[in-house]
């Protein structure tokens, strides 16, 4: 038969023993209760257990010692309570176990047995009072576990136990709030299941600025009595700046898009000036008459034209076409030179083709 003593040890006086000679010679005066016993002995024991050992008190299985059995014995008077285990019947779902333990809570009597519990879980105890049925003597105790679902927010999971039945009422226990722009991959009235994965998807847009500079616009100045391919910077210019707005959305902390909503010009740039010399293309003859024709259809004669994203300068190269010709990456930033000789170039091997509108006045 198992018998639990607990003791308010506190309210106790301790009175030491006779023998003043052996507690002062450096033994502790320990005070232990046991069995509805009480026992005060001075000991040169250096733990808990060993002094328990020499008073000849034994400890069974599942019982529970207050300090610990190898808690040091460092005070000049040390108060031990035994509590001596009982038999109980853990339920964990389909999960049978018999235990002994002088615990009386029934988190720790569980925890003592080594089973896994949680704070969401709950916990309810009986008398075992039909032997037969269970097995043993003592008391039930039932474990209701709580449901384990992942919630992934803004990106990261977290993982939640509950009792309640649906997502929007575990929603509404952990007060997450759910946005009408919110998308969710299970619904509010789902049912919950254990390992259940609900993402939340979350929309946010916000109003980003962004500095960037304006390249200046180059004027080509044609001195004749340079020789043909001269090119030199008169004037070396300065960019200009301007400040941009835009609209970014955001999904779960991730860019997604943005939107151009407004430009403001904050330093107008300074025209780069150059001077370059004549070109085969304005010589003057039928064909150089072609070519002007054709550059004032195109971009309206200006070298300099970036008002198209993908076609550029004179004669309105795209990128792919241009490649770089003469170490230029846009060919609206080419001297006029390096454009005619680009355009020659091309019209030798493709004829007016590149130019199915313009290309009318090469022919």
């Amino acid at each position: 038969m198992f018998i639990m003593v607990v003791s308010n040890w506190a309210n106790n006086q301790i009175t030491p023993p006779s023998d003043q000679k052996a507690f002062a010679e450096g033994q502790n005066l320990v005070s232990v209760y046991y069995d509805g016993n009480k026992k005060t002995v001075a000991t040169s024991a250096n733990t808990v257990g060993e002094a328990l050992q020499k008073m000849g008190v034994s400890l069974g299985q599942g019982d529970v010692v207050e300090p610990a059995a190898d808690q040091p014995l460092n005070e000049a008077v040390t108060n031990i309570n035994v509590y001596r285990a009982f038999p109980y019947v853990i339920y964990d779902g389909n999960k049978r176990i018999q235990t002994l333990s002088g615990y009386r809570s029934p988190r720790r009597i569980i925890e003592q047995a080594g089973v896994k519990i949680y704070p969401e879980d709950d916990i309810t105890t009986d008398r075992i009072d039909q032997f037969g049925a269970a097995g043993s003597v003592g008391e039930s105790i039932q474990i209701h576990r709580a449901t384990p679902v992942n919630v992934v927010l803004a990106g990261k999971t977290f993982e939640f136990r509950t009792h309640k039945n649906t997502v929007g009422e575990l929603f509404a226990e952990k007060g997450l709030e759910i946005k009408p722009t919110d998308g969710l991959n299970e619904p509010l009235t789902a049912t919950l299941k254990s390992g259940m994965q609900i993402i939340v998807r979350r929309l946010a847009q916000h109003i980003v600025t962004q500095q960037q500079a304006i390249d200046p616009n180059i004027q080509y100045i044609t001195d004749e009595t340079k020789p043909v391919g001269f090119s030199q910077v008169k004037d070396p210019g300065a960019p200009g700046s301007q400040t941009l707005s835009f609209l970014v959305t955001d999904q779960d902390g991730v860019e997604q898009s943005r939107q151009l909503l407004d430009t403001q010009i904050t330093l107008q740039p300074h025209t780069k000036v150059v001077v370059i010399g004549p070109s085969t293309l304005h010589s003057g003859n039928s064909l150089s008459d072609g070519w002007a024709k054709l550059r004032q259809c195109e971009s309206g004669g200006n070298y300099a034209n970036k008002r198209n994203p993908i076609y550029r300068g004179a004669y309105q190269f795209d990128f792919s076409t241009w490649g770089n010709y003469g170490g230029y990456h846009d060919p609206a930033d080419a001297p006029p030179a390096v454009q005619d000789a680009k355009a020659q170039e091309t019209y030798a091997r493709r004829g007016a083709s590149p130019w199915p509108l313009c290309g009318r006045f090469l022919r």
